[in-house]
Order: C-alpha cells, then structure tokens, then sequence
C-alpha cells in the first residue's frame, strides 16, 4: 500500500474469475471494454433418481458437494467438470453398476470421460433443453432487441429514459448483462448440439475397459481369440 498522487490512475482488478452477472450485482457497473460474458448454472442430483444416494455420495468423495455451480462461459468449451457431473446425474440402467461402492473412490475418474452412448445423448439433451428452459424467461431468445438497443446513440437512449442519466445507465447495465447470459446459454446448447451430432464417433467406458484389457485392437476389432483359450 502506498499514498496515491493527485490525478494517478488508480486500476482495480475485480474478480478475475467474475461475470459480467456477478460485476453488476456486486459492483453496478459492466465493463464495456473487456465483457465477460457468462451464466451460473447450478445443479443437483433430483431427489426421485433411484441412484440419488449414491450419487451424492460420488460428489461427496470429489468434494463437488450436493449443489455445485458451474460457470458457463461464451465462446469457451464448458468446464470438464459439469460434463463429467452431467454424466452421474445421467448414469442410469447398464451404466449405473460404477455407483456401486466398489467404483466409490474412482467413479468420477472413470466418466470424466464418455461412459454410454445413451448417457452422452441424455447429457447433451439435458443441457440443450435446460438451455431453451432458461431462454424462454426473457422477453426474446434472440440477441436482436439487446443489440438495437447497445448500437442507438447514448442520447437515443437518455431520451428513452426520461432524460434521467442515473435510469439510462441502469437499464444500459442491464441489457448488456442480458446480452451476455442469452448468448452464453445459445453458445452452450450449440456446443452441446456439435457433442449430439459426433456420437458414433466416441470412444466409450466399455471400448476403453477392453482395450485396456488388450481385448480390442487399434481398429476397435475383438483381439480375443477362442481356439488360444481352449488350447490354455
């Protein structure tokens, strides 16, 4: 700390980790220059899931906890973590045997990457729907109200707001936090819609668990071989 000059800049640096959201909320004001577009998704395994107790115990393990929030950013590929939490909270049916106690300690490890073909599709349709969910509170689901407004002149928009500065600056700080959650949510269904569309081409929990085993080839072909078995 140090005693500041008459007239030497003073720069601050707020959470580096902050939204445009959480800077309004917290500090009123959105930074104009460098925008920070995001949306906090919080999530939680529902009460009536079959699995839900050995779920919550899988998040207890990786330290998540029962409720974690996820920050969804725009042009960024969603955090590594909501894509492994979206498959427990999808893990269902032939998948759900890695809830069992045995797997207690390595389950999260084991579906940080695809598990099922089933339970990918069922995480990519969660989010893309929980996204049009999301979407549908605003007044529009397009960016096209948002931007008219942030391109009209400043004295377009004092006009619009009574010829009262403090009430334009307001609502000017609220269109660009709307702006950046609306095109935070499109980015992430797009890239959930992209994840859809190249399911057949994932390796899954089960082609990784025989190749490990040197059960499958580099081609993905049964290396097994019944008469070397019998001949054992």
């Amino acid at each position: 700390d140090r005693a500041l000059n008459v007239k030497e800049p003073l720069y601050v640096n707020y959470n580096p980790e902050g939204t445009d959201t959480s800077f309004a909320l917290d500090f009123g004001f959105v930074d104009t220059i460098t925008p920070s577009p995001g949306y906090a998704l919080s999530l939680s395994v529902p009460e009536d899931d079959p699995n839900v107790f050995d779920k919550l115990d899988v998040l207890d393990v990786c330290g998540l906890g029962e409720t974690p929030t996820f920050t969804l950013r725009a042009y960024s590929d969603p955090d590594p973590d909501l894509r492994t939490f979206l498959r427990l909270l999808n893990c269902k049916n032939q998948d759900a045997f890695l809830l069992e106690a045995l797997f207690r300690q390595q389950c999260w490890s084991l579906i940080s990457e695809p598990l099922s073909r089933e339970n990918e599709a069922d995480c990519c349709a969660s989010m893309t729907d929980g996204v049009a969910a999301a979407l549908s509170a605003y007044a529009s689901r397009t960016l096209d109200e948002e931007k008219a407004y942030l391109m009209s002149p400043p004295s377009a928009r004092r006009a619009a707001a009574g010829d009262d500065e403090r009430a334009r600056v307001r609502k000017d700080v609220a269109v660009r936090v709307r702006l950046a959650e609306k095109s935070t949510l499109i980015e992430t269904a797009s890239f959930f819609d992209v994840i859809a569309s190249g399911l057949d081409g994932m390796e899954y929990y089960q082609e990784r668990r025989l190749r490990s085993l040197n059960l499958l080839d580099e081609d993905g072909s049964s290396t097994y071989d019944p008469f070397n078995e019998t001949m054992a």
